[in-house]
């Protein structure tokens, strides 16, 4: 696959192999940039060195911020954002995946617009926000395209219309370095972008277009072993379906799991949509023609019944080599009260967006079939 360059939103794409090198005449006028990465990913992949040196070549002085976790709070936003204002940096440059961008994005608002981060998930419009330039470094997070951003407050993972970055880096060379768990897993959360997208209410064509070549490419590439082009694929893959996300927003699914790993935020995101996946898979699929299309993109096969949909898709991911459960995350029938509580008070806008009511009974029958 060729790099090329896109423009979508508000963002400026450049995608492929050594897409990195754009990243020199982005910054240029930049006068100090603030690096924004968790402990080990930035490193790992080389990007953060990449980097690095071509912020040395432009003579941009810059600090490094890695604090972030997965599944990010509230706080690390307001606490970036309050070293961004003490560095007075000119930028931001997010590196590393979902967690790492979106805190950036919400944290660019913050130091110009002023607030804190609770205050934008309860609905503050942003005036003005930082420059912000993402170097995404896993192929499932769709943030370096969308303008959406999670955080988590307490308990209460929540999804805000938040920014696009203005400059977005997809260098597969970048993802070589993911752990196998996490390949999988960010790959698992691509499909359900482009899935939760197709089926959404406001699905159209052009989302059905990219969401089926999305789950094409990742049920061609993600079985296989993980090259530059395998990884290629699954970044392009990856991309696209955020497009779609942005464009047609999710719903059951990531409710579901918004809700799972609010309560244990040692679940990582694309783990749990897969653990989840099925069964809602199974409910969506009685109510979307274009479920059995992408499932059909992502299986190779003609996907009837919603019995069909589910047991191939559970089939696929033991495949892939998935099969952890609630149960390893310690979750137990005791929880469900509680997730039932966040899904239909905090979380009842995801529910919106499918054209069937979906009940407290189906959330129990989905989260029973994902216990063992």
């Amino acid at each position: 696959m060729e790099t090329f360059y896109l423009k979508y939103g508000g963002t400026k794409l450049y995608f492929g192999v050594n897409a990195i090198k754009n990243l020199e005449r982005e910054v240029s006028g930049i006068e100090h940039a603030t690096i924004v990465t968790g402990k080990q990913s930035a490193r790992r992949s080389g990007a953060l060195d990449d980097i690095k040196n071509i912020l040395k070549e432009k003579n941009i002085e810059y600090d490094i911020f890695d604090r972030i976790k997965p599944n990010p709070t509230v706080e690390m936003a307001d606490e970036l954002a309050e070293y961004i204002w003490k560095k007075s940096s000119d930028c931001m440059v997010a590196v590393g995946g979902g967690s790492i961008i979106d805190t950036a994005k919400v944290s660019s608002v913050i130091a110009l617009s002023g607030g804190c981060a609770r205050d934008y998930l309860k609905g503050k419009t942003a005036k003005r926000s930082l420059p912000l330039y993402a170097v995404n470094l896993t192929h499932g997070t769709g943030s370096e395209i969308d303008r959406f951003a999670v955080l988590t407050d307490g308990i209460h993972k929540i999804g805000i219309s938040s920014r696009y970055p203005d400059v977005s880096i997809d260098d597969p060379r970048y993802t070589l370095t993911l752990p196998e768990n996490q390949t999988i897993f960010t790959s698992i959360d691509a499909f359900f972008h482009a899935y939760e997208a197709v089926t959404a209410t406001t699905s159209n064509k052009f989302v059905e277009t990219l969401s089926i070549e999305s789950a094409k490419l990742i049920g061609e590439s993600l079985p296989r072993e993980q090259t530059t082009d395998e990884k290629e694929k699954l970044l392009y893959a990856s991309m696209i379906a955020g497009i779609s996300l942005d464009m047609s927003p999710a719903h059951i699914v990531h409710a579901i799991e918004h809700a799972l790993s609010g309560l244990n935020p040692e679940l990582p995101h694309g783990c749990g949509l897969a653990i989840v996946g099925a069964r809602s898979i199974y409910w969506i699929h009685r109510h979307s023609e274009n479920s059995g299309k992408i499932l059909q993109a992502l299986l190779s096969k003609k996907i009837d019944s919603p019995e069909d949909a589910e047991k191939s898709f559970r089939e696929f991911l033991r495949s892939v080599g998935f099969e952890e459960t609630l149960d390893d995350y310690g979750f137990s029938r005791d929880d469900f009260r509680d997730v039932e509580k966040i899904l239909f008070e905090d979380l009842k806008y995801f529910l919106k967006r499918v054209d069937f009511r979906f009940t407290p009974e189906m959330l129990h029958d989905v989260l029973e079939k994902s216990l063992y």
